[in-house]
């Protein structure tokens, strides 16, 4: 069973079938400037002014079923929400997120 335990400006842990994982958000939004760099065949510069102003960690979808965000580690990690309250703490853990400084994109 999942559980979100900490988010801090560094990242979030949770526990998953009694395992604890970190996600470290600046690797996230690393891996994140790294894609559209790539995607966009950016220039050193170019990825210089992106970086500096992203702060996108991953990628949500409250309409999915399940619930879930996406996290762009390597490999990419996805929490997925599936109780009766799975809107409810959605939308908490996002503003958790929002909170410490980090955002996700919305795909719903």
């Amino acid at each position: 069973m999942l559980k979100i335990r900490e988010v801090t400006s560094e990242g979030f842990t949770f526990v998953n079938f009694d395992k604890e994982i970190f996600v470290d958000f600046k690797e996230c939004n690393e891996n994140w400037v790294m894609y559209n760099k790539r995607e966009r065949n950016w220039t050193d510069e170019e990825v210089q002014v992106y970086r500096a102003k992203s702060k996108c960690v991953g990628q949500r979808d409250i309409c999915a079923k399940p619930s879930c965000f996406t996290f762009f580690t390597k490999p990419f990690t996805k929490i997925e929400f599936t109780n009766l309250n799975a809107k409810k703490e959605f939308r908490e853990f996002q503003m958790k997120i929002i909170e410490v400084g980090w955002t996700t994109f919305d795909l719903s």
